[in-house]
């Protein structure tokens, strides 16, 4: 009896063992990341840049899933409303003005932040023929009389260019009551009419006007990063030209939702920065026109409140 008591202690003892260890073994199945937006688009690129190094790291498929349904509303809300186990992520975006304008119910506090891996800077575009010869000259302007020129939006005025555009003439003290900001069908749409004289400013990624401004049709007048970009050399930063540094554009990053265990919050943000600081992958994303840039957790965190909070000011003060 004695030996068969002690048999069976060992045996509980070795099974108490490995329970911590299975706990440990994230992840045991494929994870998946949710791209708030259609497939063929900048998110969709780069999470399934980013899913091809996770893999590798995590051991693990890891699928990209579409979800760009009311503007990405409903990727968001897929997001941060999953179960918070580590097998549900997401690459997400600009995102703070969804609850103001009430579009979606989630917020900064509702994700997880493991790590940004990307940014591009937006970029202040004109006619070719425009009246104004550099960005000084068009912020001049335009804070001496704000509701005289027509500013594209691109898509909703609440995304990430328009919003980089406000941030701008905020900085610079010019009544954001009373500038004319108006919603279209995209950048690419609201630059071929900026050409035909529809609009006087387009705000966009440098890429998204390219092509125009290869044509003779655009120019760019600065680009709002901390430097120029390798493929338009001829377009000075804000900071060259204004002395302002500020860096507006738009962002990516990987996130969970709220919640995520400690361990795998862990795992996640050792495997991301490897990813990231894979020469292989840098160049996928160069070549592809994505902007590189790292923050860990803790700053990206950060990051997502102050950027919460600075563009809900900007709605209000829009009246979006």
């Amino acid at each position: 009896m004695s030996k068969l008591f002690s048999a069976g202690l060992v045996l509980a003892t070795g099974l108490v063992a490995t329970v911590p260890a299975v706990a440990q073994e994230w992840p045991e199945r494929p994870i998946t990341i949710i791209a708030p937006a259609g497939a063929g688009g900048g998110t969709d690129a780069t999470a399934r840049l980013l899913a091809l190094g996770l893999e590798e790291q995590l051991g693990q498929p890891v699928n990209v899933v579409n979800q760009g349904q009311g503007g990405g509303v409903v990727g968001f809300t897929s997001i941060t409303t999953a179960e918070p186990d580590g097998y549900t992520l997401g690459v997400i975006y600009n995102f703070a003005h969804y609850s103001p304008m009430g579009q979606g119910d989630f917020d900064a506090e509702d994700l997880t932040p493991i790590g940004q891996f990307n940014f591009d800077p937006a970029g202040f575009h004109v006619r070719a023929d425009s009246e104004w010869a550099d960005i000084n000259a068009a912020l001049e302007a335009i804070k001496a009389d704000p509701g005289a020129y027509d500013i594209a939006c691109g898509g909703g005025c609440g995304g990430s260019w328009p919003l980089a555009f406000a941030s701008l003439l905020d900085a610079n003290d010019v009544d954001l009551s009373q500038v004319r900001m108006i919603s279209g069908q995209g950048a690419a749409a609201a630059l071929q009419e900026m050409v035909a004289g529809g609009f006087d400013v387009v705000p966009s990624s440098v890429p998204e006007a390219g092509s125009l401004i290869e044509a003779g049709l655009v120019r760019g007048l600065a680009v709002f990063g901390s430097e120029r970009l390798e493929a338009f050399p001829d377009i000075p930063t804000l900071l060259e030209e204004t002395g302002m540094e500020l860096e507006l554009g738009a962002w990516r990053g990987l996130v969970g939702p709220a919640g995520l265990p400690e361990d795998v919050t862990e795992k996640l943000k050792a495997a991301l920065e490897v990813v990231y600081n894979d020469p292989e992958f840098q160049s996928a994303m160069t070549d592809r026109g994505f902007g590189l840039r790292w923050r860990d957790a803790d700053a990206f965190g950060t990051f997502m409140a102050d950027e919460e909070s600075s563009v809900r000011e900007l709605v209000r003060v829009l009246e979006l």
